[in-house]
């Protein structure tokens, strides 16, 4: 019963939402377009080649949890062809022609033809679903074709309404799977009281993923002329309200010999434009290519994608965007792993990393101008303890590393 109920609404949910992308957002449209081009692009996939792997992440987070796992996959069997999926155009668009995947295409919306249909052109020998994109018909599919199906780094907690009463059909599925990894002890606890055995604690795998990043070539062509030997802040992943927190201090300290990094999380032409507009210090923006006066600059703003990760190896501190309540936290381990103090707003409370750095004092919180402008003073007065606070971040993300080992070596013994 519960499945029908389920596909019932998933039903009605597509016929409500379908017509919005005509007023919508273009993320929304983009949503629903590249949907549409899904079928075409799973024809493409070379028929005489039967071997398949299937990996499926919700957005660009759970791609960069999958991805160490989807590097041995790629290493391990360089003959299979990978099919790699995204539910959000977040994840899909920056990562849709990543090496590391022979395809890459959106999911399909739940149905049960739709999941029959997409599984059946894949024929995958394996599936990997990473955190907790877990769809119902897709897991049946699964299932019926004896497919092993292993959720990487999943997360559950008690009030989620897969162990409440309306969730029994779902915790059916979820023994269904041949392995789940979780990230701590009170999900394999959670799920070792419903009966799912099939589980084991890994750890998360972002954490060896940022890890591995602070031990590649991190140099930027563009951050060897911007950046020098002066102090340098980044906000990483930042959105207006974090622009609007920061920007007194910016044009503050500026002139106090600080140079400022900001990669917006949304590069949205008009709030870059407003941002400029507000920074009252020589300020450049990087578009690709560099600009004249990039190294005259004492604020660059970073109009791209796919470089906060690495800009962070030339900044000496870090503001880490979403906690002013836009959108949640972003990823603070990337500036952690490099050693950095690391500032967020207020907002961090479904986020266990930022809970345990902030415990450890690794991590300061602010929520006004005033905070921001008390930290930099003391920063720049006396960097001891910041330099303190880094040590901690680092030494943290190198204990909790090893979630891809433990992955691996488990998947090799049930091979």
């Amino acid at each position: 019963m519960g499945q029908i109920i389920y596909n019932s609404l998933s039903f009605f949910g597509q016929l409500l939402l379908r017509p919005l992308q005509w007023v919508g957002s273009e993320k929304l449209r983009a949503f629903w377009n590249g949907r549409g081009n899904t079928w075409a692009q799973l024809n493409t996939l070379d028929p005489a080649n039967p071997n398949r792997l299937w990996m499926h992440c919700a957005s660009l987070g759970e791609f960069e949890q999958g991805r160490p796992i989807l590097e041995w996959l790629r290493q391990k069997y360089p003959e299979h062809q990978i099919v790699l999926s995204f539910f959000s155009p977040s994840g899909f668009a920056p990562k849709q022609k990543t090496p590391l995947a022979d395809l890459v295409v959106y999911l399909p919306w739940d149905s049960p033809s739709n999941a029959k249909s997409f599984v059946e052109l894949i024929a995958p020998s394996a599936a990997y679903i990473v955190k907790s994109d877990l769809w119902p018909n897709y897991l049946i599919q699964l299932r019926k074709r004896n497919i092993s199906t292993y959720v990487i780094a999943a997360r559950f907690k008690t009030k989620h309404w897969i162990f409440g009463p309306a969730g029994g059909f779902m915790r059916a599925h979820l023994l269904g799977l041949t392995h789940i990894f979780v990230q701590d002890q009170a999900s394999l606890d959670l799920l070792k009281k419903h009966g799912i055995n099939q589980s084991s604690l890994s750890g998360d795998t972002r954490f060896d993923r940022v890890w591995a990043q602070t031990k590649q070539d991190n140099r930027l062509d563009f951050l060897q002329v911007f950046k020098t030997d002066e102090p340098c802040v980044i906000l990483g992943s930042s959105w207006p309200e974090d622009h609007d927190l920061w920007i007194s201090s910016i044009n503050q300290f500026s002139q106090r010999g600080v140079r400022f990094i900001i990669a917006p999380h949304d590069l949205n032409p008009t709030e870059i434009q407003r941002l400029q507009s507000k920074i009252t210090t020589p300020c450049a923006v990087y578009n690709g290519t560099i600009t004249p006066d990039l190294t005259s600059a004492r604020v660059l703003i970073i109009n791209t994608i796919g470089h906060l990760s690495r800009a962070y190896a030339s900044a000496d501190m870090a503001y880490v965007g979403g906690g002013m309540g836009h959108s949640g936290l972003h990823n603070i381990l990337e500036p952690a792993a490099f050693g950095l103090p690391v500032i967020i707003g207020p907002v961090y409370d479904k986020f266990p990393e930022a809970i345990a750095l902030t415990e450890r004092k690794g991590v300061q919180v602010v929520s006004q101008e005033q905070d921001v402008r008390e930290i930099m003073d003391r920063w720049l007065s006396d960097s001891t303890d910041f330099k303190l606070m880094g040590a901690v971040n680092r030494d943290y993300i190198q204990q909790q590393s090893g979630a891809t080992k433990h992955i691996i070596s488990k998947l090799e013994s049930m091979d």
